[in-house]
């Protein structure tokens, strides 16, 4: 047997691989008559048809036959069938209505109503849904309706019920033989009026030769006329109409409430009663025609295009037969995906099996064989009487009407679906349990690629020789019923425009016990699926991989149906790349150096084994990059130390409020007093203190129970306002309960913050309760940490954040918040905008709250939390500056903390609180080892301060050993305010050397306060004989150098211990053997001190005068002086 296309998906390969062994090649079936043993074996002259359905909403199709004289209503009791027409349609014993038997919903109560006919007499029967009784709808047994004449003239037959004009009721058409074609318009309550008289023309007077004259465009004349079908053939959504007729037009297209003049296919002799019906005999997904007609009994294919083709016997259907041909019945009745044919009439009843899964192409037949009754056949149907998944047939006839049970093979019956196809639309007044089938629609069966399977059927309205089939449709399963397919279902067109359905299912997984059978519904359709929004974080310069569908802090993306979703795209953030793996992760990539907040979008589709059915929905995907600057793991929102030189940032950054504005500042550290000088002091003496901070020295410590600050003055944060922002950090005992953290206002006007379990929300009123609105909530992480939350309020318009993360804005509507009279609170609530009253008490830690009368801005947000203090202004923030005061030296140096460290960085290892245990007193303890060094006892600590011993020389020369370290233009090192730097703040010029320590005290220079030297006693003119020798000598203190100098005339000259010379670094120089030479010279000592490089001291200038020796005469005799 030949297969069509099937496209196995993943697991579904080895099931359909499988499924070939168990359900084998459809194999020829036969029938057993079993009329008399379901009591459907009614006798009497026939002429016309029977319909079909669940009267008593019991789970099985009850029938409604009509015979030349009496009528039957038979209760299906699962297994047999009870006349229960005396009972419950008393009506149809009498009237010989023997034409068309119509059973569907014309009130819309979810109750099946009957149609029955006769030439010149039509009764339109409502049930009661208390007592199953047809008649008037409310228990009485007479016709709702009846008409007994129309007003052009009345010879009824053909019948169909459908919703003509999309209003949601199904009207009735009524082929009126030689009167033409009637419509009884519904009124939605089962009531009908006639709307097709040839007064109602919509260019009067009518015309039988102008179509524009016909009533809703059908025309109120022929020659003859019999059945027909309601049956939408173009499949548009708008069911349209065909009929036997003589000599005038048969298929009438429904434009959206009016019919257009049509095809006219072949002519039918009054003689010949005959049938009509639309069925998808190619499997190409369109409706084909059967017609039956004295000697031409033809498929007529459907072109595409509006035109039909008769096919004649090629089909390997005779198109002539001995006797008329008056009764048809489509169905595919060996399960293997096509539609067989079965044909009755005077003297002829034949099936014929489609063979176009059977290797024998389009369009192509062959006789069953089977022998079927003798006697002249009527109307006939094909139905699951026995609830076993294969198609039986029961036929109107003259004498006992026959049931022939289908005895298809055991591995052959599974290969089916039924779908029943159900309406139940609140619009229609289909409302709470109320349903009925969906007549008019359209059902196909396809394969994941979208190729036909199984081709088009329909939810028939009336076809055929006045029958009607059931409600639900049958499909026979060319690949058996463990293969995956996609059912698609089209609704009829209403005003509201058309439903149509695709899902996408395996029918073994819809299996009763007998049968597999599925519901469908308008709103049965492959829902879409719901994707959410996804956060995630990451470091600077690291990437991260998620998985979109998982919960990602706001829910698991999901499927209504439960289907498997895929990951289809991703868009492109702005500061960095995503890709979308193999394996459904999506990995985000951060531009080098970015961090802050990014997005892009990502679309999921479900129904990925199938996707031909798959609906797709998109989501955002909000990364937050956080800053990592020492790149030690811990972002820097969590690290305590984020440069990683052991001086933690809350005191790197503790040079108040990075942004201006404010106009209320409670740092919190050991005080609860307003550092705005506005004196918004809070309560004092509530709450405890912490040395534990992430901004300054200490944080307020709320015991949870019964502490908490506030402040009131009836004027500030009680006026009305028209922008603000609040800002502070918390650190949480626990995420136990609600959890107030700011109420300002009650709960009539104002704003709250709160912890409710881990779910960081906020509200806002003006008005009372019934306003209360609210941003989109975080969840809170549970991770011990400090965490930022800040909240601005712009004119009615509202975020919050947390961590510098934006929910989505609100726009109250609000506009200026109405004044609120009630204290404000951090800590607890006392009656707040969320409803609540005294309490709710905050447990844990907070610091550093401001007030500021203006909407900050995300990138204002950013500097809170990051901290902006720059002590040096080169641009590098104190917290991941190196080198804080740029004097070359440091800050890891100058901390006091004496750990080792590399260009400015403490060697690991780092705890979770990214601070080196090294310099805790226990590894994350978050408590320092050490007194942050500050050698002067006045202003900033050593690590911000140019001068550290405050001795007036600059730290760069002390440190350097260089009196012009500094450039001499600042303290900074070398020249520049400031100097050239590095990325990390360290000064691009600078060495960074171990500091020196000129005296070897083991203390720094810098460290060490020093002084030039001072001069008690100066050096003083001296005389001398030649050949004699002198001294000069200073008394001084603070000295350990000492270099005395000659002037040469022309500059000063060191001297050296030579010639003449000795002690010249000394505090005396000598001088032996003077000459005539040293005459006049001039002598000075220049005083250095080893720990102040910045300055010496220069002595006064000493003179010295050379005296000639002195000779002494008397007489002739001479004396000289002895030198020594």
């Amino acid at each position: 047997m030949n297969y069509p296309k099937i496209t196995f998906v993943g697991l579904y390969v080895w099931i359909a691989l499988s499924m070939l062994t168990v359900y084998p090649v459809m194999g020829q079936t036969t029938f057993t008559e079993s009329a008399a043993a379901y009591n459907l074996n009614m006798g009497g002259g026939k002429d016309g048809g029977h319909a079909w359905a669940d009267y008593d909403l019991d789970g099985d199709f009850d029938l409604v036959v009509n015979t030349n004289g009496r009528g039957y209503l038979m209760r299906n009791d699962g297994g047999g069938f009870t006349d229960v027409t005396s009972s419950l349609a008393p009506d149809f014993t009498s009237g010989s209505l023997e034409r068309t038997a119509l059973f569907v919903d014309f009130n819309n109560d979810g109750y099946p109503d009957i149609f029955r006919n006769r030439h010149n007499d039509v009764r339109i029967y409502l049930q009661d849904p208390a007592t199953n009784r047809f008649g008037n709808g409310t228990g009485g047994t007479a016709p709702n309706q009846r008409f007994t004449s129309l007003a052009d003239g009345m010879n009824t037959e053909g019948a169909g019920a459908l919703d003509y004009d999309g209003d949601g009721d199904l009207d009735i058409f009524i082929d009126n033989h030689n009167y033409g074609i009637d419509i009884l318009q519904n009124d939605g309550n089962g009531n009908f009026t006639h709307v097709t008289r040839k007064a109602d023309s919509p260019n009067p007077p009518y015309n039988v030769a102008d179509p524009t004259t016909w009533p809703l465009g059908l025309v109120q004349d022929a020659t003859d006329g019999d059945y027909g079908s309601a049956t939408d053939f173009n499949d548009d959504g708008w069911v349209d109409i065909v009929v036997r007729k003589r000599n005038q037009v048969d298929l009438f297209t429904n434009l959206g409430g009016t019919f257009q003049n049509g095809v006219n296919i072949d002519d039918a002799n009054n003689s010949n009663k005959g049938s009509v019906a639309f069925y998808d005999f190619d499997n190409d997904g369109d409706f084909d025609l059967f017609w039956t007609e004295n000697g031409i009994n033809q498929i007529h294919r459907n072109n595409g295009d509006g035109t039909w083709t008769g096919l004649g016997a090629a089909t390997g259907i005779p198109i002539n037969f001995s006797g008329q041909i008056e009764g048809l019945a489509c169905g595919d009745v060996d399960n293997d995906g096509d539609i067989d044919i079965f044909l009755t009439g005077s003297s002829t009843s034949k099936l014929y099996l489609n063979q176009i899964n059977n290797g024998g192409g389009a369009m192509s037949f062959i006789d069953s064989g089977l022998t079927f009754n003798a006697n002249p056949g009527e109307g006939c149907t094909f139905i699951d009487v026995d609830n076993d998944g294969d198609l039986d047939l029961y036929v109107n006839r003259s004498g006992p009407n026959r049931l022939y049970i289908n005895q298809l093979g055991a591995l052959s019956r599974p290969n089916h679906l039924y779908i029943n196809i159900i309406e139940d639309r609140d619009a229609f007044g289909l409302i709470n349990t109320e349903e009925r089938f969906g007549v008019g629609a359209t059902s196909k069966i396809l394969d994941c690629d979208g190729n036909v399977i199984s081709g088009t059927r329909e939810v028939n309205g009336g076809y055929g020789h006045g029958t009607q089939e059931t409600g639900v449709i049958h499909f026979g399963l060319p690949s058996g019923p463990l293969v995956p397919i996609v059912v698609e279902v089209a609704y009829p067109r209403t005003t509201g425009g058309r439903v149509v359905v695709r899902r996408q299912l395996r029918p073994i997984d819809f299996n009763n016990g007998s049968i597999n059978i599925v519901d469908v519904f308008p709103d049965s359709a492959n829902q879409p699926p719901t994707a959410t929004d996804d956060s995630a974080t990451t470091l600077e310069d690291t990437p991260v991989t998620l998985d979109p569908l998982v919960d990602n802090g706001n829910g698991a993306d999901t499927d209504p149906e439960g289907q498997p979703l895929e990951l289809l795209s991703v868009t492109q953030p702005a500061n960095g790349t995503s890709v979308l793996n193999g394996d459904g992760t999506v990995t985000y990539t951060p531009d080098p150096g970015f961090f802050g907040s990014d997005s892009f979008t990502y679309t999921i589709r479900d129904n990925a084994i199938c996707t031909f059915t798959s609906e797709q929905d998109t989501a955002t995907i909000f990364i937050t990059v956080y800053r990592d600057n020492d790149n030690d793991g811990i972002d820097d929102r969590s690290d305590l130390d984020d440069d990683n030189d052991g001086i933690p940032d809350a005191l790197e950054n503790d040079c108040g409020p990075d942004i201006s504005g404010f106009d209320a500042h409670w740092p919190l550290e050991n005080s609860t007093n307003d550092n705005s000088g506005n004196g918004y002091n809070l309560q004092a003496g509530s709450v405890g203190y912490s040395n534990e901070s992430v901004h300054g020295l200490s944080s307020a410590s709320f015991n949870g129970v019964s502490n908490y600050l506030q402040y009131s003055d009836g004027t500030f944060l009680n006026q009305k306002i028209t922008n603000f922002s609040y800002a502070f950090w918390i650190k949480p005992n626990n995420l136990i309960g609600i959890q107030t953290l700011l109420d300002e206002g009650g709960g009539t006007n104002g704003v709250a913050i709160r912890l409710n379990g881990n779910i960081l929300e906020n509200a806002i009123r003006e008005g009372g309760a019934g306003s209360q609105m609210s941003t989109s909530s975080f969840t809170f992480p549970n991770d011990g940490q400090w965490h930022h939350i800040a909240f601005t309020y712009d004119n009615g318009t509202v975020i919050m954040y947390l961590d510098g993360v934006a929910s989505t804005a609100i726009n109250t509507g609000f506009g200026t918040l109405a004044a609120h009279g009630s204290a404000h609170s951090f800590g607890r609530s006392s009656g707040d905008a969320f409803g609540q009253g005294t309490g709710n008490y905050f447990g844990g830690l907070m610091v550093e709250i401001l007030h500021y009368p203006i909407v900050l801005s995300q990138s204002d947000i950013n500097n809170l939390i990051y901290g902006t203090c720059d002590e040096d202004g080169d641009g590098v923030a104190n917290t991941i500056d190196l080198d804080s005061d740029n004097d070359g030296v440091y800050d890891a140096v100058e901390a006091g903390h004496t750990q080792g460290h590399t260009a400015g960085v403490i060697s690991g290892p780092y705890g979770n609180n990214g601070w080196a245990n090294a310099v805790e007193t226990l590894p994350e303890s978050g408590i320092a080892n050490y007194t942050l060094l500050n050698t002067d006892t006045t202003g900033n600590p050593d690590f911000l301060d140019t001068d550290s011993d405050g001795d007036g020389c600059s730290d760069a020369n002390e440190a350097y050993a260089d009196a012009n370290a500094d450039g001499g233009d600042n303290d900074y090192y070398g020249t520049g305010n400031p100097p050239v730097i590095n990325a990390n703040g360290s000064v691009a010029g600078a060495l960074y050397p171990i500091p020196a320590d000129a005296d070897s005290s083991g203390t720094f220079d810098f460290h060490e306060a020093g002084a030039a030297p001072v001069i008690s006693v100066q050096p003083f003119d001296s005389q001398a004989c030649l050949g004699c020798s002198v001294i000069f000598f200073v008394t001084v203190s603070n000295a350990d150098a000492y270099q005395w100098q000659v002037f040469n005339g022309s500059s000063w000259v060191d001297l050296t211990d030579m010639g003449i010379y000795s002690g010249t670094t000394t505090n005396t120089l000598s001088l032996t053997n003077i000459t005539t030479t040293e005459n006049g010279n001039r002598y000075r000592v220049i005083l250095d001190s080893q720990s102040f490089i910045c300055a010496n001291t220069i002595s006064n200038i000493a003179v010295l005068t050379v005296q000639v020796n002195t000779v002494i005469t008397n007489r002739r005799i001479t004396y000289r002086v002895n030198k020594n």
